[in-house]
């Protein structure tokens, strides 16, 4: 439980993990460490009681149709009662992995340019409409594009290091949005809240919900 002031709140410690959700302060580091992006809701005490029992005793729940509005148990309180089901923790699951996803992208890659040196580049969406500018200017017939790699000054790149940078920006951003559709595609099949809940970002998806893009960007970096 979180015991601060909600207007406060900046991050949540979690055994050596610290996790940041969109709601909290913009504080996005802890010392050296950067928090990691999560998807931190308000729930009551009977749906906290009845998630952490569930996982804990290794009990699925299953609904015969993803469809069905038949809650998966109801846990009855003095006023009303409270349901979690599959398809409700399905729905936070997703949104935590579209988080995630969002956030790998927005810190970037590493590019390897013609010094024989790795140079990583920030993907935030103004960094992304930068590189669409680059593009533009490489197509006007410039022989110098200035630019800058994170935490260095601007400097003129030649036309061969602004298309490295450039197709591994976009491969980078091309494979994380193929992989979390296919991923959000696989957590759509399940059907028990365990199995929703050991869902993680990087996983292995069965081949079965994997798109015919990842089979074929998966199997170029093999």
């Amino acid at each position: 439980m979180i015991a601060c002031i909600e207007n406060d709140a900046q991050f949540l410690e979690y055994g050596s993990e610290f996790y940041h959700s969109s709601w909290m302060r913009d504080i996005q580091s802890i010392g050296d460490i950067e928090a990691l992006q999560a998807e931190i809701i308000e729930i009551t005490e009977e749906e906290y009681n009845y998630i952490n029992d569930t996982i804990d005793k290794g009990e699925e729940v299953v609904i015969p149709n993803e469809d069905d509005t038949t809650p998966a148990e109801s846990i009855p309180d003095e006023d009303e009662n409270v349901t979690i089901t599959v398809s409700y923790m399905k729905q936070l699951k997703i949104n935590e992995m579209s988080r995630y996803c969002e956030d790998i992208i927005t810190k970037g890659c590493d590019v390897l340019l013609s010094d024989g040196k790795l140079h990583h580049f920030s993907l935030s969406i103004q960094d992304q409409l930068n590189l669409i500018s680059l593009s533009t200017m490489l197509a006007t017939g410039m022989t110098e594009v200035p630019y800058h790699a994170d935490n260095e000054l601007c400097k003129n790149y030649s036309p061969e290091d602004i298309t490295s940078i450039i197709n591994t920006a976009t491969a980078f951003k091309t494979y994380h949005i193929t992989y979390f559709n296919s991923l959000k595609a696989y957590i759509n099949s399940l059907k028990s809240i365990k199995t929703v809940s050991n869902v993680e970002y990087g996983m292995d998806i069965p081949d079965k919900y994997q798109s015919e893009v990842l089979v074929t960007l998966l199997s170029a970096n093999n």
